[in-house]
């Protein structure tokens, strides 16, 4: 019984609640605030997107170099493996 009194007396604490309703020049500020805000140009946008295009492909070139470098150097060690079992 204890424990249902203490459910509806939670419950019934939200009756309580008053809706507070926001002063009447708040979206006129809130919208003018919004209207104030300093945009980004174009162009800073584009050099972005460059750049970081840029350092990708970078990254891509030097990867590939790099695997064609690793793979160079295990034919290599191939080769003479080979020749060093083979006495040439």
């Amino acid at each position: 019984m204890e424990k249902e009194n203490w459910i509806n007396e939670i419950l019934s604490s939200t009756d309580k609640i008053v809706k507070v309703l926001p002063s009447d020049g708040l979206y006129a500020k809130i919208q003018s605030q919004i209207q104030q805000q300093k945009t980004v140009e174009n162009k800073w946008v584009w050099l972005v997107a460059a750049s970081m295009l840029l350092l990708v492909s970078l990254n891509i070139k030097m990867v590939s170099n790099e695997l064609k470098s690793e793979k160079k150097n295990q034919e290599k060690a191939l080769v003479a493996l080979v020749t060093d079992s083979y006495n040439f």
